[in-house]
Protein backbone atom coordinates (compact mmCIF):
# COMPACT_ATOMS: atom_id res chain seq x y z
CA UNK A 1 0.00 0.00 0.00
CA UNK A 2 1.22 3.43 -1.02
CA UNK A 3 0.02 6.73 0.25
CA UNK A 4 1.48 10.67 -1.11
CA UNK A 5 0.65 13.00 2.07
CA UNK A 6 0.81 16.97 0.72
CA UNK A 7 1.97 18.96 4.06
CA UNK A 8 1.44 21.98 3.51
CA UNK A 9 -2.61 21.59 2.96
CA UNK A 10 -2.42 18.20 4.80
CA UNK A 11 -4.16 16.34 2.02
CA UNK A 12 -3.22 12.67 1.98
CA UNK A 13 -3.66 10.69 -1.40
CA UNK A 14 -4.60 6.95 -0.85
CA UNK A 15 -5.78 3.80 -2.38
CA UNK A 16 -9.34 4.01 -3.21
CA UNK A 17 -9.82 0.51 -0.91
CA UNK A 18 -8.24 2.21 2.28
CA UNK A 19 -11.61 3.47 4.09
CA UNK A 20 -10.11 5.96 6.90
CA UNK A 21 -11.43 4.56 10.24
CA UNK A 22 -14.32 6.96 11.95
CA UNK A 23 -11.97 8.04 14.45
CA UNK A 24 -9.03 9.22 12.32
CA UNK A 25 -9.76 12.81 13.09
CA UNK A 26 -9.67 12.20 16.82
CA UNK A 27 -6.42 9.78 16.47
CA UNK A 28 -4.37 13.21 14.39
CA UNK A 29 -5.78 15.02 16.98
CA UNK A 30 -4.46 12.82 19.81
CA UNK A 31 -1.13 12.74 17.88
CA UNK A 32 -0.76 16.58 16.88
CA UNK A 33 -2.54 17.64 20.16
CA UNK A 34 -4.42 20.10 18.53
CA UNK A 35 -8.38 19.45 16.81
CA UNK A 36 -8.05 18.04 13.23
CA UNK A 37 -10.94 18.31 10.81
CA UNK A 38 -10.65 15.38 7.78
CA UNK A 39 -12.65 15.30 4.79
CA UNK A 40 -12.58 12.20 2.26
CA UNK A 41 -13.71 12.32 -0.83
CA UNK A 42 -13.12 9.64 -3.46
CA UNK A 43 -11.67 10.27 -6.98
CA UNK A 44 -12.32 7.32 -9.37
CA UNK A 45 -9.22 7.65 -11.26
CA UNK A 46 -5.50 9.10 -10.94
CA UNK A 47 -7.48 12.28 -13.24
CA UNK A 48 -9.95 13.02 -10.71
CA UNK A 49 -7.35 13.42 -7.51
CA UNK A 50 -7.37 17.37 -8.54
CA UNK A 51 -11.31 17.87 -7.90
CA UNK A 52 -11.38 15.63 -5.58
CA UNK A 53 -8.67 17.67 -3.52
CA UNK A 54 -10.83 20.91 -4.63
CA UNK A 55 -13.86 19.23 -2.88
CA UNK A 56 -12.29 17.80 0.26
CA UNK A 57 -11.20 21.67 0.87
CA UNK A 58 -14.73 22.96 0.30
CA UNK A 59 -15.85 20.20 2.78
CA UNK A 60 -13.72 21.56 5.59
CA UNK A 61 -14.85 25.35 4.37
CA UNK A 62 -18.22 24.27 5.08
CA UNK A 63 -17.74 22.39 8.11
CA UNK A 64 -16.14 25.71 9.47
CA UNK A 65 -18.67 28.18 8.38
CA UNK A 66 -21.27 25.87 10.18
CA UNK A 67 -19.59 25.46 13.15
CA UNK A 68 -19.30 22.11 13.06
CA UNK A 69 -16.75 20.52 15.09
CA UNK A 70 -13.29 18.75 13.86
CA UNK A 71 -13.60 15.54 12.37
CA UNK A 72 -13.97 13.04 9.80
CA UNK A 73 -16.53 14.57 7.31
CA UNK A 74 -17.53 13.28 4.36
CA UNK A 75 -19.65 15.48 1.14
CA UNK A 76 -22.77 13.37 2.19
CA UNK A 77 -22.54 15.00 5.94
CA UNK A 78 -22.91 19.05 4.96
CA UNK A 79 -24.80 18.22 1.03
CA UNK A 80 -27.09 20.76 1.48
CA UNK A 81 -24.90 23.46 3.37
CA UNK A 82 -22.29 22.67 0.29
CA UNK A 83 -25.01 22.98 -2.11
CA UNK A 84 -26.09 26.48 -0.30
CA UNK A 85 -22.59 27.87 0.05
CA UNK A 86 -22.17 27.47 -3.94
CA UNK A 87 -22.10 31.64 -5.42
CA UNK A 88 -24.51 32.33 -8.10
CA UNK A 89 -25.61 35.41 -8.96
CA UNK A 90 -28.29 36.21 -6.23
CA UNK A 91 -25.21 35.32 -3.33
CA UNK A 92 -24.12 38.56 -2.94
CA UNK A 93 -27.93 39.81 -1.67
CA UNK A 94 -28.14 36.21 0.40
CA UNK A 95 -25.03 37.02 2.28
CA UNK A 96 -25.92 40.98 2.63
CA UNK A 97 -29.13 39.86 4.85
CA UNK A 98 -26.12 39.42 7.57
CA UNK A 99 -24.49 43.15 6.86
CA UNK A 100 -26.63 44.64 10.10
CA UNK A 101 -24.52 42.34 12.48
CA UNK A 102 -21.68 42.45 10.66
CA UNK A 103 -19.63 44.46 12.95
CA UNK A 104 -21.20 42.55 15.76
CA UNK A 105 -18.61 39.27 15.92
CA UNK A 106 -20.16 38.12 18.88
CA UNK A 107 -23.79 37.77 17.27
CA UNK A 108 -22.23 36.29 14.17
CA UNK A 109 -20.67 33.48 16.48
CA UNK A 110 -24.32 33.01 18.44
CA UNK A 111 -26.23 32.51 14.95
CA UNK A 112 -23.48 30.41 13.50
CA UNK A 113 -23.21 27.85 16.68
CA UNK A 114 -27.22 27.98 17.61
CA UNK A 115 -27.57 26.53 14.13
CA UNK A 116 -24.76 23.77 14.47
CA UNK A 117 -26.44 23.02 17.80
CA UNK A 118 -29.71 22.44 15.89
CA UNK A 119 -30.96 25.55 17.44
CA UNK A 120 -31.07 23.97 20.99
CA UNK A 121 -30.53 27.02 22.96
CA UNK A 122 -28.98 25.25 25.73
CA UNK A 123 -26.45 23.15 23.83
CA UNK A 124 -25.35 26.70 21.95
CA UNK A 125 -25.50 28.77 25.56
CA UNK A 126 -23.16 25.88 27.11
CA UNK A 127 -21.01 25.86 23.87
CA UNK A 128 -20.24 29.58 24.36
CA UNK A 129 -20.14 29.90 28.23
CA UNK A 130 -23.31 31.94 27.88
CA UNK A 131 -26.53 31.96 30.13
CA UNK A 132 -29.80 30.81 27.67
CA UNK A 133 -31.22 33.93 27.94
CA UNK A 134 -27.99 35.79 26.70
CA UNK A 135 -28.24 33.80 23.49
CA UNK A 136 -32.30 34.49 23.31
CA UNK A 137 -31.00 38.29 23.52
CA UNK A 138 -28.66 37.60 21.08
CA UNK A 139 -30.66 35.83 18.67
CA UNK A 140 -33.73 38.45 18.97
CA UNK A 141 -30.98 41.30 18.14
CA UNK A 142 -30.00 39.28 15.31
CA UNK A 143 -34.09 38.82 13.72
CA UNK A 144 -34.90 42.56 14.64
CA UNK A 145 -31.82 43.64 12.95
CA UNK A 146 -31.63 41.58 9.69
CA UNK A 147 -35.34 40.74 9.56
CA UNK A 148 -34.47 37.48 9.35
CA UNK A 149 -37.32 35.25 11.67
CA UNK A 150 -34.56 32.23 12.87
CA UNK A 151 -37.16 30.07 14.36
CA UNK A 152 -38.63 29.10 10.99
CA UNK A 153 -37.63 26.62 8.98
CA UNK A 154 -37.22 28.97 5.99
CA UNK A 155 -35.34 31.30 8.50
CA UNK A 156 -33.09 29.14 9.58
CA UNK A 157 -32.34 28.18 6.01
CA UNK A 158 -31.61 31.32 5.01
CA UNK A 159 -29.41 32.65 7.65
CA UNK A 160 -26.92 29.10 7.15
CA UNK A 161 -26.91 29.98 3.38
CA UNK A 162 -26.17 34.23 4.15
CA UNK A 163 -23.38 32.65 6.62
CA UNK A 164 -22.20 30.33 4.26
CA UNK A 165 -22.05 32.89 1.37
CA UNK A 166 -20.38 35.70 3.46
CA UNK A 167 -17.66 32.73 4.32
CA UNK A 168 -17.14 32.25 0.91
CA UNK A 169 -17.09 35.85 -0.15
CA UNK A 170 -14.44 36.55 2.66
CA UNK A 171 -12.13 33.51 1.80
CA UNK A 172 -12.32 34.91 -2.17
CA UNK A 173 -11.84 38.32 -1.15
CA UNK A 174 -8.95 38.18 1.12
CA UNK A 175 -7.75 34.75 1.73
CA UNK A 176 -8.76 31.65 3.70
CA UNK A 177 -10.84 31.89 6.84
CA UNK A 178 -9.17 32.12 10.18
CA UNK A 179 -12.09 29.93 11.93
CA UNK A 180 -10.16 26.25 12.75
Amino acid sequence: MAALLDTGLGRAVVPKECEPPDDLAQRLSKALGIPVRVAHVQAAGPDDIPEAARTATEILRVTRACGLPPGLHRLEDVLLEFHLSRPDPSSHKIAALLDPVADRPELLETLRTHLAHQQDRRATATALGLHPNTVDNRLAKIGDQTGIELASPRGAALAIAALLLRDTQDTTAGGPSTRP
